[in-house]
């Protein structure tokens, strides 16, 4: 049987082979987090709701675009999922959205700014919401200038348009056609919209199954956002793609109670999670020893970690202490990628152990080489495999020369395949700076490749034919004359001392001294803590940070603030956001329990 020529074909195909088998069951409000009822659709009535939702999107009109475009403006759950899959099959394109926070009245002000942003960038046909949200986007859209039909899931009215509801009509999307929208997380002042055809998302789905050999019969288990690319193409994509069940919960559901994700591991049998680093951290911390009776995780083949510094600490501790329960050390997957990849860059092959390479940290930042340590400080590179697929080149490159390095030195990743997607939305200059990149010819040779590649602004190293990842080329420390990686300094941080446990190492300007203040750069250190009141020694806290980076990376850190949990600006899909922490920490707005500058100790908040 021909492979499916897109996602929403093999949708059709399940519906046909297996419409009662879950395709996707979300845990219901009585039941979140742990065991208990779910709202589940089968491959069948999955297909049906998007054939439904889809009759009315293909009546939609196209505005300046070819096809309509669609912003889903749901909570995470099951009528996300139906119209995700109701723009495929209709051949409209998804724009996925984060959903609002409005539990503040500047949560408010900051969504309807990033919504008004984006419904100007891709001027959306339709937005599809919850109707108590309707009031609130026409509002928004009409401030913008636009004036989107909006839907809700459950009841989308009727059109002129074709109806698929009643029958089996056949998908109208393309591989060559845009899929997908998918907003960077970031900066709110300027979203940008990652252009993902159904061919990218057939590749990067495909590279999946084939890497973790899934298919049909196995289930998958997460808790991810569905406005965010891991959770998207990684827990839903991916597991329809390969005829799988996807039983899932929301962020909320899992910051509140994380053993629920262990539990619905543990009776669902699922074979597949992705997470990132501090959702295994999480597990870890929050999940007393005496809550883990009756956890069975041996089932579990490949639990990927991703969208932030895999942290050979977190991996350690999260496999020592699940082995009890079943856990195989070897299901942890390191994996890089991102959304201008779709996905999934590289990771390991099918149970490798999870690699940690001890290199020089003073070669690694001052000769930018990744060498054996010879008795000074050390650094470990986490290694992310190879490319998920054969036709995907992963270069090391020089950022400033566009020269390949050689194995063993860092440079910027470079990405070229069938995955990379089509550049920016509307952004032309943007895109061809990005996306358009070629290597200058090795020594040698008469011309290059005439391959383009993605630049990702991440620095890597291939180290004994894997590729590690060493940070992002803008957060880079230097101290005096040599690199330091954040994530470096912050698992450091994180693991000095029982209460550190999401810190931001920042690197922020010297403050002037009138007119004759010098410049220079001086590092602080941000991080939550597990505990804060009166029975907490702040002091000990901060003397401990100060202690470990000292020692470790030989850097006097200038500050230690300590604040409360949540306090560390992170984007949707848990990374940090160091600029948006140099920002905050230069207009005073960080709010810490205690802190410590140099020279001087002062406390905030409750001590």
């Amino acid at each position: 049987m021909a492979e499916p020529q897109t996602l929403a074909h093999a949708l059709a195909r399940h519906a046909e082979t297996r419409a009662d088998t879950t395709a996707i069951a979300y845990a219901t409000s009585s039941a979140r987090g742990d065991e208990g009822a779910e709202e589940a659709l089968g491959y069948g009535e999955l297909y049906g709701r998007a054939l439904s939702l889809g009759a009315v999107l293909r009546s939609l009109p196209t505005r300046t675009h070819d096809r309509p475009f669609v912003l889903i403006a749901l909570p995470n759950g099951v009528d996300y999922v139906s119209s995700f899959f109701a723009c495929l099959t209709a051949d409209a394109v998804a724009v996925t959205y984060h959903p609002p926070a409005l539990s503040t009245a500047r949560a408010g002000r900051a969504y309807d700014l990033r919504l008004a942003q984006i419904l100007r960038d891709c001027e959306p046909s339709a937005i599809i919401a919850r109707p108590q949200l309707h009031q609130r986007l026409r509002k928004v859209a009409d401030a913008a200038g636009l004036a989107p039909l909006i839907l809700d899931p459950r009841q989308p009215g009727t059109t002129d348009g074709p109806s698929g509801a009643g029958g089996r009509d056949a998908p109208l999307a393309r591989p060559d056609h845009l899929a997908l929208l998918q907003y960077t997380s970031g900066s709110t002042s300027d979203p940008k919209g990652v252009m993902v055809s159904h061919a990218n998302l057939v590749h990067n789905v495909r590279g999946m199954t084939s890497s973790l050999g899934t298919g049909p019969g196995q289930a998958a288990a997460g808790w991810l956002p569905l406005f965010h690319d891991m959770g998207l193409i990684g827990m839903i994509c991916h597991p329809v793609w390969a005829g799988m069940s996807v039983h899932m919960s929301t962020p909320a559901d899992f910051l509140r109670n994380p053993l629920g994700w262990l539990r619905t591991l543990t009776r669902t049998r699922a074979t597949v999670t992705f997470a990132p680093d501090f959702g295994y951290a999480t597990a870890v911390h929050k999940v007393p020893e005496d809550r883990r009776a009756g956890l069975d995780l041996s089932g579990l083949r490949h639990a990927l970690s991703g969208a932030e510094p895999v942290r050979p600490h977190t991996v350690e501790r999260f496999a020592k202490e699940y082995a009890p329960y079943g856990f195989d050390p070897h299901a942890m997957m390191p994996a890089y990628g991102l959304a201008e990849a779709t996905l999934v860059v590289s990771c390991l092959d099918r149970q490798a152990a999870p690699a940690f390479h001890e290199v020089s940290a003073e070669a690694l930042g001052k000769e930018r080489r990744a060498e054996a340590p010879d008795g000074s400080r050390q650094a470990v590179l986490v290694g992310c495999g190879r490319s998920l697929a054969p036709d995907t080149e992963i270069a090391i490159v020089d950022p400033s020369t566009a020269v390949r390095k050689a194995p063993g030195e860092v440079g910027e990743i470079w990405v070229s395949g069938p995955s990379v997607a089509g550049g920016y939305w509307g952004r032309p200059e943007d895109s061809a700076r990005v996306f358009g990149a070629r290597p200058e010819p090795a020594a040698g040779a008469a011309t290059g490749s005439g391959r383009t590649y993605l630049r990702t602004g991440d620095l890597g190293v291939w180290y004994e034919g894997q590729l590690c990842v060493v940070g992002r080329i803008k957060d880079v420390i230097v101290h005096r004359g040599t690199n330091h990686y954040p994530q470096d300094l912050e698992a450091t941080v994180e693991s000095c001392h029982p209460a550190p446990v999401r810190a931001a190492a920042l690197s922020v300007p010297e403050p002037d001294h009138g007119a004759g203040g010098h410049g220079g750069e001086r590092i602080v250190v941000v991080t939550e803590l597990t505990a804060y009141g009166d029975d907490v020694d702040y002091d000990a806290i901060a003397q401990a940070v100060r202690s470990a980076v000292l020692e470790e990376h030989g850097i006097p850190l200038a500050a230690v603030a300590l604040l409360k949990a949540g306090a560390v600006p992170r984007t949707t899909s848990g990374k940090v956001r160091r600029q948006e922490g140099v920002r905050r920490w230069n207009a005073g707005e960080f709010k810490p329990v205690a802190e410590w500058r140099r020279e001087r100790t002062s406390e905030g908040g409750h001590r």
